[in-house]
């Protein structure tokens, strides 16, 4: 028994392609999209329904034009709302048109195989598509709202396009091959059949794109550790070579007393008192030495308030640096290390020298260690992923820091937080001080 099934009709597939826009739309962040997005959307919808309807016009031969017209349109909401480089626009209408395929074609089969036996009233059809595409769209967005689909729908390289456009390319000729081989010797079967594997093809496209986004995703994971890990090895090998350097000061410091009493023989009395002056100023410099009860701890804050000297930062410190005992030696040297190193480099941004200021805070208070650094800055950080974007001109290869100290963070279970208020930045991590045995 060959079995006939109607056409999708026209403004159920023109609706499909809306949503599937909407979609893409959706899960971008608001700064990426225009102000007015919504009420274009619906704008360009009227139009995406008209498109729909003209092509229903052409005759077969003028089908794929009016496919592609169609796709075009797409294509140009994506553009005006969108505020994204011209690759992602790419991807994100390869992959709402695939999404769309699925959506209409699922639809119509489920509604031609389950509802059109019993009734065909317009009302039931309406009702039942609007249904099923509501559902489907929830169901893809939270599924696309996950950490894994965020990164690969908002970092798109130029390749990634090309990738998605031939799979796009490939899964539209394959679904439709049905309809195109219809009539002829080759005829794949009924229109069962053949929306049977329409469906299927594009249920494999979306199968196919979640499984590049997840790789992608995984490749990006691995270079992100990978980066942490070095700078980890890096803040740990700064550490070592802090103290091999603090402890040289400190001889040199040793030495330097023994010489002013050689110094005060001098018989050039204003030569005398030039050099006596000018060692004491270094001996300050370098008695700035910060003492918490933290072997590890000392060296880093020293060693950084050297920095603050040097730059003419005023560096103030109040720190308990015996409940830092616990935490991994790599892990605090990473923790500390990169949370001044911004916030001196946040500092130097700032012209005028007597407001460059940094305050540290190590203390423990209600079961937990709470570690805050606040800087003065005149320049807002934007963030990006709830982290603030670096202000490095190479930003693919900078913002790394807080990234790892994020992640030692959420390793001894505690909880970072980010603030930027009245021109001061404050970056503040609480440690749950019962936790602190974590396996390194």
């Amino acid at each position: 028994m060959t079995i006939v099934l109607p056409n999708i009709p026209r403004i159920f597939t023109a609706l499909a392609e809306v949503l599937a826009t909407l979609l893409m739309i959706l899960q971008l962040p608001a700064r990426k999209r225009e102000n007015t997005w919504v009420l274009k959307l619906l704008l360009l919808s009227i139009g995406q329904i008209f498109f729909q309807f003209l092509a229903g016009t052409f005759p077969l031969l003028m089908w794929l034009p009016g496919m592609l017209l169609n796709i075009g349109y797409m294509f140009l909401t994506l553009l005006l709302i969108e505020k994204v480089p011209f690759q992602i626009s790419v991807y994100h209408l390869c992959k709402a048109f695939i999404f769309a395929e699925f959506w209409a074609s699922a639809t119509w089969l489920v509604f031609c195989w389950l509802i059109l036996p019993f009734t065909n009233y317009w009302l039931v059809e309406t009702c039942f598509v609007l249904t099923s595409y509501v559902l489907l769209l929830l169901m893809f967005y939270r599924m696309e709202t996950r950490p894994n689909y965020q990164y690969s729908i908002n970092n798109i390289a130029l390749h990634d396009s090309y990738s998605a456009a031939i799979t796009a390319i490939i899964i539209f000729f394959i679904s439709n091959l049905g309809f195109i081989l219809s009539g002829t010797f080759l005829s794949l079967g009924d229109s069962l059949a053949i929306f049977i594997l329409r469906t299927s093809i594009g249920f494999c496209g979306v199968l196919l794109l979640s499984l590049q986004e997840n790789q992608r995703y995984e490749m990006f994971l691995h270079q992100d550790l990978s980066e942490m890990n070095n700078m980890f090895q890096s803040q740990y090998e700064q550490y070592q070579t802090f103290r091999e350097s603090t402890e040289l000061i400190n001889q040199r410091l040793h030495d330097l007393k023994h010489q002013l009493a050689v110094i005060s023989l001098e018989e050039n009395t204003p030569k005398r008192i030039a050099y006596v002056q000018q060692i004491e100023k270094d001996i300050r410099q370098y008695q700035s030495y910060i003492k918490t009860g933290n072997p590890i701890a000392d060296v880093i804050l020293t060693h950084k308030n050297f920095q603050c000297i040097k730059n003419q930062i005023a560096f103030t410190c109040i720190a308990d640096g015996k409940i830092l005992n616990s935490i991994d030696t790599m892990d605090l040297c990473s923790l500390l290390g990169n949370a001044l190193d911004n916030a001196i480099e946040s500092s130097l941004q700032v012209n005028d020298t007597e407001k460059r200021l940094i305050n540290v805070h190590i203390k423990q208070q209600a079961g937990f260690i709470i570690f805050s650094v606040e800087n003065y800055t005149e320049n807002s950080p934007q963030l990006t992923e709830e982290l603030p974007s670096s202000t490095k001109q190479d930003k693919k290869n900078h913002g790394y820091g807080l990234k790892s100290i994020k992640y030692i963070t959420e390793k001894y279970n505690g909880k970072m937080t980010i603030n930027s208020k009245s021109n001061w930045f404050t970056l503040k991590i609480l440690l749950p001080l019962e936790e602190q045995n974590v396996a390194k």
